[in-house]
């Protein structure tokens, strides 16, 4: 669309050009953001950048308001919320006091007629209306904890907005959301890591009220489905949603006020894990792309696929943030004290309700799994089957969670599931699904029922399970290999069982320090093989050259099943090379192996 595309330049241009003269007076006047102990940033860093946002948003959209009343309730609305957060950036506000800002900013967007379009006028819509803008305003204010990732989850958002607005031929969201982008977009180059400025309040809150306002203005009603309809927004609005629920939560377990700042974000977690900020910027887009990407699938296609994907999106989203609750990031100083009484409290907290949400997430896959058998099966779901799934499922359910019981599947940790699992899961499954033949058989005698939904429900829940309980394993290893290696450079003599034991070790535990570069082994099937992204580099024989090229400060030798003499010519080639040689025997673990 022309007008949109036009619009989107113009706003990118204004950004551009408006946010380094607003960083040159912020830096003028003295209104610049200084290192503490509870921010991320290490250097003085100018503030007021959300008055670039805001002019670059507002002023290419007023040439529209005129025709679209709507973006003129918008703007006024910008106004207010932009001015709330401007004071708050210059005089400090209470929190209560930006609350008030907040709910008066939002009620006159809903007065204006933001709405759903699933929802007449009611005292429902109009509270869950106010919920849903000043929860989302919030949660950009608090994702607003790194470089680059509250502004560039905006643009992403607003660009998916454009999309959904083309999709419903609802111009007035394509040209908001349009000029959004461009305002973003702009702002995001000064902003990315490292920042050479800050929105402040003044930004953070503008792009929550005017996402979230945006989403109430989308026609969702012309959905495929009612039910993915409402999903549609908190989609595309999944990830600062997700970091509210998660810093609220472990704030809550802690006994810290939600609004008090801290190195307690998902993102802060993922740099104290290993990841680069940076990295953790881009994966943070990554998932907003992703689920945006899913609510526009929902918009084109049959909501039921889109749907099933988003139950599984949810999932992960749970055990990405149980997988970030193990890390403690609250600081030196606080680390010892309130650090480890949040991880007490939160463990205390997981540990008694794994076992429930590990019930109700195996109760949903079930049904779900029930539900794409006869989508498969028979390419939707014909009307006649409504009413066997509904009367199936409440027998399936108790029937197959006993199944899983007896089988042991909730004794296990997940983080650390391995064959001897999966093969449990094998089992459980299978028994279950052939139970669920005999009492279909038994109670309905088989009567509109397809064999072959049988089939595919045990493959496609076999598959669900399975692969639900290697998500916090796999979160784990699939960041860890984007951790930037740091460490004495080592090298593994011995390819094998324990060679491997130990590279899982050192990556799981970030207070060994070392950085492994590859194995050493005499097996020559073994040569150039991979160990876990690792090369087996050559045998014996080309230690001392592996050792120069590849500037290895320790050798760690990992064959404690090797005899007394093989073991002692193992370490003559290795004290050959002149570098710290560490032995690995079977009684030693690695944190405490001995020096040769």
């Amino acid at each position: 669309m022309i007008q949109a595309s036009v619009l989107f330049l113009i706003s990118l241009a204004l950004a551009c050009v408006l946010t380094p003269l607003v960083r040159t007076l912020a830096i003028q006047y003295g209104h610049v953001a200084r290192p503490t102990q509870d921010r991320w940033h290490k250097t003085p860093t100018a503030l007021l950048g959300g008055i670039a946002i805001f002019f670059a948003f507002v002023l290419p959209l007023l040439f529209f308001v005129s025709t679209y009343p709507t973006l003129q309730i918008l703007v006024f609305g910008a106004l207010l919320i932009g001015g709330v957060g401007l004071i708050d950036d210059l005089l400090h506000l209470q929190p209560y006091s930006k609350l008030i800002g907040q709910i008066v900013a939002a009620c006159v967007v809903i007065a204006g007629g933001q709405a759903l379009g699933l929802f007449h006028w009611s005292i429902y819509f109009f509270i869950l209306a106010l919920v849903w803008i000043v929860g989302v305003t919030n949660a950009f204010n608090l994702l607003d904890n790194m470089d680059g990732l509250s502004v560039g989850t905006a643009c992403i958002a607003a660009f998916y907005l454009v999309l959904a607005g083309l999709v419903t031929s609802n111009i007035a969201l394509v040209l908001g959301a349009a000029s959004l982008m461009g305002a973003t977009l702009g702002f995001l180059w000064f902003n990315f890591p490292p920042a050479k400025i800050f929105m402040g309040d003044s930004g953070s809150l503008l792009l929550g009220f005017i996402l979230s306002s945006l989403a109430l203005l989308g026609k969702w009603e012309n959905a495929t489905g009612v039910v993915f309809s409402l999903m549609i927004p908190v989609l595309v609005l999944a990830v600062p949603i997700f970091d509210t629920a998660f810093v609220s939560l472990v704030r809550f377990f802690n006994d810290r006020p939600i609004s008090q700042g801290g190195r307690d974000h998902s993102s802060h977690r993922l740099v104290a894990f290993g990841l680069s900020e940076r990295r953790t910027v881009l994966l943070f887009y990554a998932m907003s792309i992703i689920c945006g990407a899913l609510a526009i699938l929902g918009l084109q296609y049959d909501w039921l696929y889109p749907s099933l994907l988003a139950v599984l999106i949810v999932i992960m989203f749970m055990y990405f943030g149980i997988f970030l609750s193990e890390i403690v990031t609250y600081g030196d100083a606080e680390s010892k004290g309130a650090g480890a009484s949040f991880k007490v409290s939160l463990n205390f907290f997981l540990k008694g309700k794994m076992r429930i949400g590990e019930i109700l997430i195996d109760s949903i896959l079930i049904a779900g799994s029930f539900l794409v058998a006869f989508l498969i099966r028979f390419d939707g779901l014909p009307s006649p089957y409504d009413h066997v799934l509904v009367q199936t499922l409440p027998l399936l359910i108790p029937l197959k969670l006993m199944a899983f019981f007896y089988f042991g599947m909730y004794r296990g940790i997940w983080r650390y599931v391995g064959i001897q699992d999966l093969i449990h899961i094998l089992k459980a499954v299978t028994l279950s699904s052939l139970l669920s033949v005999v009492i279909v058989t038994m109670v309905f005698r088989f009567e509109s029922y397809s064999r072959a939904v049988f089939f595919i429900d045990w493959m496609v829940l076999l598959l669900a399970v399975g692969g639900v309980r290697v998500a916090v394993r796999m979160i784990k290893e699939y960041l860890g290999a984007w951790v930037k290696p740091d460490g004495k450079r080592l090298l593994i003599m011995g390819a094998g069982d324990a060679g491997e034991i130990a590279l899982r070790e050192i990556r799981n535990n970030p207070t060994i320090n070392y950085m492994p570069i590859g194995f050493i082994d005499d097996d020559r099937s073994k040569l150039g093989r991979e160990i876990h992204g690792l090369r087996v580099m050559g045998s014996r024989m080309e230690l001392q050259s592996v050792v120069q090229k590849h500037r290895v400060e320790e050798i760690l030798v990992a064959i404690p099943s090797a005899n007394k003499g093989i073991l002692t010519k193992v370490l003559q080639d290795c004290r050959g090379t002149g570098v710290t040689i560490q032995i690995l025997s079977r009684t030693r673990k690695l944190s405490s192996v001995a020096s040769a």
